[in-house]
C-alpha cells in the first residue's frame, strides 16, 4: 500500500469520525434544548420564588451548555471542512497519479537518435 493510499484511507476515516462527532453534538444539543423547554414549563408551574429558584439555576446552566455546544459545533464544522478539503486534495493527487500511470503504459518507446543528429558521441558540445 502506497503512502498516498494511506493518506486517502486516513483522510476518509478522519472525515467519518468528524461527521459522527457532529451528529453526536447535534443530538446532544437537541436533548439539552428539550430539557430546557421542559424546565421552563416547570418554572412556570412552580409555586413561589423559593421553589422556582433551583429550577431557574438549572435552566441557566442548561442554556449555557447549549451555547457551548453551539460553539463546539461551529468548530467541528470548520474542522470537518478542512479535513474534507485535504481529502479532496489527496483524492485529486491519487486520480492524477493513477491516470498518469495509465498514460505512461500507453506511451510509445523512446525513439533512437538518427545518425546525423547533433550531439553525436565523441564530439564536444559548444
Amino acid at each position: 500500500m502506497s503512502v498516498l493510499e494511506n493518506l486517502l484511507r486516513r483522510g476518509r476515516r478522519e472525515c467519518a469520525e468528524r461527521r459522527q462527532y457532529l451528529a453526536d453534538l447535534a443530538r446532544l444539543r437537541e436533548r439539552l434544548r428539550a430539557d430546557a423547554a421542559r424546565l421552563r414549563s416547570e418554572v412556570a408551574l412552580a409555586s413561589g420564588a423559593d421553589a422556582a429558584r433551583p429550577l431557574l439555576d438549572r435552566l441557566v446552566k442548561l442554556e449555557g451548555s447549549v451555547g457551548e455546544i453551539d460553539g463546539q459545533t461551529t468548530a467541528a464544522e470548520q474542522g470537518l471542512a478542512v479535513a474534507e478539503q485535504e481529502l479532496r486534495r489527496h483524492e485529486l493527487a491519487w486520480t492524477q497519479r493513477t491516470g498518469n500511470a495509465v498514460i505512461a503504459e500507453r506511451r510509445p518507446l523512446p525513439r533512437t537518435r538518427r545518425a546525423g543528429a547533433a550531439g553525436r558521441p565523441g564530439r564536444p558540445r559548444v
